[in-house]
């Protein structure tokens, strides 16, 4: 452990610049920053440490208060330790012996990276530079305005570690991460772990498990119970990837939900330690990945879109560029078709002649040892728990501790109590007390109760609300409102249920809401909001939703048994790290149950996980061989491949046991796979891939459907209409949802009569006409095929969809679920993006190629043009878009330079964790199209250097010539400009117009609202929202040779608009503090006061002719006084009253 000697040295950026002759990084930086270097030395290091600085900085100034003395522990422990950065887990000793430092690695392990003999240090002596530096890094270590910055600077042995002070945040750059005493790493990334992930020390297993992986640099696979902490060691192992040895990281995850999730967590740490995280699930990302310059990566990723990844890298030669792979839930290689994708990736890994080092992390496995024999692996195993478990098994009215895993009943179940029902009247309509079990905790504790089907959860909810206690009617009534509100917002209305189940803290969660409706009422249990979710299984392998009880509604999922997996994976949600002493499971089932739970769920063996590959008529297997030949990995003849199958799979791995023939698997393969075109024979029996089979590989295209979407696309490229999208969209319409949703005829019918002519020539080309309707009708079977009249069934929903109908309708007409409405959309989003790569591989279909990308993007938003912006943000879909653009936020820029506390207070039921991972995912975003325009500009800079000026310029020309452009550089060609104030806020309007070439582009408040480059026509009009209201910009000729601009507002003209602005709402301009100007809105109709365009709350308090509306702000009580004038003409008169002051309305609001 470090001592109070061991800081870090200091040195001014100018001064390493100078001795290093290297190109600044930090040039656009502000001139008062100043760098901390470590220098080190192999001998008498402390005495070597020296501070450099500029002489004319002083740093004091980088200081919140006058104090120039070092800090006290006193002082220094009555910081919020949200504000705090130590700079070692020494220096917190020293400050407060009560703060348990982290545990340091291994002195062996601490030295693995390049710069192993470094280590971080500062002198500290006594008073003066030194004194003020110290304590500059600690009043302003903030996390919340921390970035760590990376420098591409060369490495030596004699490069001392740099830190960079910019106004008082602790920026380390790339060397400074070479040493350190946590794992390898300095301690300021430590300490951004520490902060971003919330933890202060390390469990033991994890500590253990971090030193052996670092110390043998060899594959690994660790196992643990649910919640055990298992992904904070990888994350660890991946930032030491990055930030060592400047190698990218591939995050594999099984679903979209964790992967978005991950992203959102991760991105406050990718800020803090300046690496880039990108999503890659659903249509996001992009083949191959972006090739960077300096930025390292964490690559985010579903199986599918991780298989895609690895093939485009392997194809170009790149793979050297990952150097870490992390696959989470390794268990689900044993899990069907996707299991077999899993396998085939880590093969194909494992098989590179370059191959990344591979962490894998799963729940107890029962055959460990042959996966990691599969991996080339070694095995870490813990049984560990950061909270204790308690198991419970009630049947009727009495409760059974879980107390063994014997044979025998009574060694395993002691019994604990007897459950009563709230009331007789409960215990009626609630046999099995899943109300009185929920009422024990509620609402101060949360619960989970898993229920077997969909259908089941609603009914649950509706049943332990109907028997709660009305007293849980006033917990956090506000925040239940505030949830109501923002469900309602997402899409129009509230599901019924939920309306009754909300009020009492308690709501259903299951596939069939929709994305929006689900991260709501997450977040909502997360905060405290709910106390209660009746869940299906699979939000047990979804996001992490930990709480105090999970009570098991019945050991069925559906009309299938329970499994010991997913039994344990269901009570792994009880307890929270932190915030319970214990978790409790609760597994309810009938006394005939009890010996079927005892050895089929308790007494189970731990599941096996067996290969996918051979399962499902070789599909998997096909995969991998048309894989390996293309990429030319495993050999390109029948008895290499069955050498490869043999030695490089899990199944060869499990070949003895399954008694399988490499052989005879891999002739089967190939013949199936040479009749589908896929591959063939070329010369001395070498197999070959022919361009279908590449283009299924690029499209990551299902091999049996590979075939059927080829003669679809060359059907549809004959008679193409592109006066409608409708023909798109049926060639994107994904094959695995025909059949989820089954044709209503009567529905079917009103959709086809609704179409217009464009979209019934669409349908007639596909074979959906009059005479196949009428048959429908008349119950009879058309004699096209059943599968081409689900799918267009699927793409009129789609169609819907796009043209503005709402999920609920959508829903209701065609007989579904708003989950199965939301799923179907993002599903057919993802196949747009496999089939466009699959075009880019056959030439014929060169013109689908320029269609499919755009056309990806605009249905996978299905918005209207400015919500498109804000859904970029990871799990934010139309409805959190639409509720974020109506409180001002327009653009990613608008969310990134916000606080979280703006948009808490702007947003309905956002949780201040949300919004923080909110902001940090809008920078993210916004510091990654910045890296590529950057990155972009340098390569044109490489291919054509900027040549040195013939007569060099003088500084005071320099300067008067930038003064002459800048105004014609910033001019813009505005031919009209409206100014308006709606309640929403002040806003100017400005219309730029190019006058030959149609150009046109809207401007709000000096931001670009949209650009339309070569329109080829100058008249028509624009459409586009401001706040609540449409807006519509006409463009007219006026008879001669000039044009007319019109402004349009909800279809009345500006002025008509303005006029009836002035009878609908007052403003005032007010000065509430000296310089602190602020525009208050008075609505007359509704009484609600929004303060520049934001609304906020009131009190209403109704008197003798009238009222008062009474706010605050910043501390200053106003009253807004409304009495009837007596007149009819006149109405009510409003008077703005701060203090014994009347205001007078603006002007324009008389």
């Amino acid at each position: 452990m470090m001592n109070a000697k061991n800081f870090t040295a200091f040195a001014t950026r100018k001064r390493i610049r100078e001795r290093d002759n290297s190109p600044d990084m930090f040039a656009a930086a502000d001139e008062d920053e100043e760098v901390i270097s470590s220098d080190k030395e192999t001998k008498n290091e402390s005495q070597n440490s020296r501070i450099r600085t500029n002489p004319s900085k002083d740093l004091t100034r980088l200081r919140p208060s006058s104090k120039s003395n070092f800090q006290t522990s006193q002082s220094s422990s009555e910081q919020s330790p949200k504000r705090k950065i130590m700079l070692s887990s020494s220096i917190q000793h020293h400050h407060d012996n009560n703060n348990q430092s982290l545990p340091s690695s291994d002195p062996k392990v601490s030295g693995d990276c390049s710069m192993s003999s470094l280590r971080s240090t500062i002198h500290t002596n006594h008073f003066g530079l030194n004194s003020r530096m110290k304590e500059a890094l600690h009043s302003h270590g903030g996390l919340n305005s921390t970035r760590i910055e990376c420098s591409n600077r060369s490495l030596s042995s004699e490069t001392p570690p740099i830190y960079t002070l910019n106004n008082g945040n602790i920026i380390p750059s790339q060397t400074s991460i070479h040493s350190g005493p946590h794992y390898g790493l300095s301690v300021g990334v430590w300490q951004a772990i520490q902060q971003t992930k919330g933890i202060n020390t390390l469990y033991e297993w994890q500590d253990k498990c971090l030193n052996k992986a670092i110390k043998t640099n060899q594959n690994l696979v660790y196992s643990l119970p649910t919640s055990g902490g298992k992904t904070l060691v990888a994350e660890i192992l991946m930032i030491r990837e990055l930030l060592c040895n400047h190698k990218h990281c591939l995050f594999v995850m099984p679903y979209v939900s964790i992967v978005q999730e991950k992203i959102r967590t991760l991105s406050s740490l990718a800020i803090a330690l300046d690496f880039a995280v990108e999503e890659y699930a659903g249509n996001r990302g992009s083949y191959p990945p972006r090739k960077r310059k300096s930025k390292r990566v964490i690559y985010i990723a579903t199986l599918e879109k991780a298989h895609g990844i690895v093939n485009s890298l392997l194809e170009l030669g790149r793979l050297n560029e990952i150097g870490l792979v992390v696959v989470d839930e390794i268990h689900m290689v044993g899990e069907g078709k996707r299991g077999a994708t899993l396998e085939t990736l880590l093969c194909k890994l494992l098989l590179a002649s370059i191959c990344p080092r591979l962490i894998a992390m799963s729940a107890t496995i029962g055959n460990i040892d042959e996966l990691s024999n599969f991996l080339k692996a070694e095995i870490y195993t813990e049984d560990f728990r950061p909270v204790q478990l308690r198991e419970f098994i009630k049947t009727g009215d009495q409760i059974l501790e879980v107390s063994g895993r014997q044979r025998g009943f009574q060694e395993n179940f002691k019994h604990c109590r007897s459950v009563s029902s709230l009331s007789a009247e409960s215990r009626k309509n609630d046999p099995d007390s899943i109300s009185a079990l929920v009422s024990e905790i509620a609402p101060e504790h949360c619960c989970l109760v898993f229920c077997s089907t969909k259908k089941n959860c609603e009914s649950v909810a509706k049943l332990i609300s109907n028997n709660l206690s009305p007293t849980l009617l006033q917990w956090k009534t506000a925040e239940k409102l505030k949830l109501r509100k923002a469900l309602e917002q997402e899409s129009g209305r509230l599901c019924p249920i939920l309306k009754s189940t909300l009020p009492y803290g308690i709501a259903y969660h299951h596939s069939g809401l929709t994305a929006d409706e689900r991260q709501l009422i997450e977040e909502a249990f997360s905060s405290g909001t709910l106390c209660c979710l009746c869940c299906t299984s699979t939000l047990a392998a979804g996001v992490n939703l930990p709480a105090r009880r999970v009570i098991l509604r019945s050991p069925y999922i559906g009309n299938a048994r329970l499994t010991r997996a997913r039994y344990q994976q269901m009570i792994g949600r009880a307890g929270r790290a932190g915030f319970d002493t214990h978790g409790e499971s609760f597994l309810i089932v009938k006394p005939n149950e009890l010996t079927f739970v005892t050895n089929d769920i308790l007494m189970a063996p731990t599941n096996r996980v067996d290969s996918q590959l051979a399962e499902d008529g070789l599909r998997g297997l096909q995969q991998l061989l048309l894989s390996l030949i293309s990429l030319d990995l495993g050999g390109r003849d029948r008895k290499t491949l069955a050498e490869t199958l043999l030695h490089s799979t899990l199944l060869g791995q499990q070949s003895s046991r399954q008694t399988i023939s490499a052989t005879e698997l891999v002739d089967q393969s190939l013949k199936s796979m040479v009749e589908k075109n896929l591959i063939l024979f070329g010369k001395d029996e070498k197999l070959e891939v022919t361009k279908l089979g590449r283009a299924t590989l690029k499209g990551i295209v299902d091999l049996d459907r590979s075939k059927q979407l080829y003669n679809d696309l060359r059907l549809a490229q004959a008679g193409l209409v592109l006066a409608t999208k409708l023909h798109l969209m049926y060639l994107v319409t994904p094959y695995e949802m025909v059949g989820s949703v089954i044709p209503i005829a009567a529905t079917y019918f009103q959709a086809f009569n609704k179409l217009t002519t464009e979209e019934l020539g669409v349908a007639r080309t596909i074979g959906i006409n009059e005479t196949v309707m009428v048959k429908l009708m008349s119950n009879q079977q058309p004699k096209i095929e059943r599968s081409i009249i689900e799918r267009f069934y699927l793409t009129l929903m789609l169609n819907d969809l796009f043209k503005g109908e709402s999920v609920w309708n959508v829903s209701e007409l065609y007989g579904c679920t708003r989950g199965d409405v939301q799923n179907l959309l993002s599903s057919a989003a993802s196949f747009a993006s496999c089939v466009f790569h699959f075009v880019q591989e056959l030439d014929e279909f060169w013109a689908f190629s320029e269609l499919l990308l755009p056309f990806s993007r605009e249905l996978s938003m299905c918005c209207t043009t400015e919500l498109i912006p804000l859904m970029e943000l990871p799990s934010v879909a139309k409805g959190r878009a639409r509720m974020l653009f109506k409180a001002g936020f327009r653009t990613l820029t608008d969310v990134a330079k916000t606080n979280p506390e703006t948009l808490v207070s702007r947003v309905d039921h956002l949780p201040k964790r949300t919004a923080i991972q909110m902001i940090a995912a809008a920078k993210v975003l916004v510091y990654e199209k910045a890296d590529a325009l950057r990155d972009e500009a340098d390569s044109l800079l490489e291919l054509v250097p900027r040549p040195k000026p013939l007569v060099p310029l003088d500084e005071t020309f320099q300067t008067q010539a930038s003064n002459f452009m800048m105004p014609l550089l910033e001019s813009r060609s505005i031919v009209a400009s409206w100014k308006i104030i709606v309640p929403e806020g002040e806003f100017l309007i400005e219309f730029e117009h190019g006058s030959t070439s149609g150009k046109r582009v809207l401007w709000i408040n000096g931001t670009e609202h949209f650009r339309k480059d070569w329109m080829f026509r100058l008249v028509g009009s624009e459409h586009f929202r401001i706040g609540r209201f449409d807006c519509k910009l006409d463009v007219e000729p006026d008879g001669t040779f000039g044009l007319i601009y019109s402004l349009f507002i909800n279809g009345q003209d500006i002025t008509q608009f303005q006029e009836i602005s002035k009878r609908k709402w007052m403003t005032w301009s007010v000065e509430f503090s000296p310089g602190n100007r602020h525009t208050v809105l008075f609505e007359k109709d509704t009484m609600d006061v929004w303060i520049n365009g934001t609304k906020i709350d009131c009190e209403v308090q109704f008197i003798d002719g009238g009222n008062l509306t009474k706010f605050s702000v910043t501390g200053t009580q106003v009253v807004i006084k409304s009495l009837s004038s007596g007149s009819k003409r006149q109405g009510m008169i409003h008077q703005f009253i701060l203090g014994d002051e009347i205001l007078q309305p603006d002007i324009d609001s008389k």
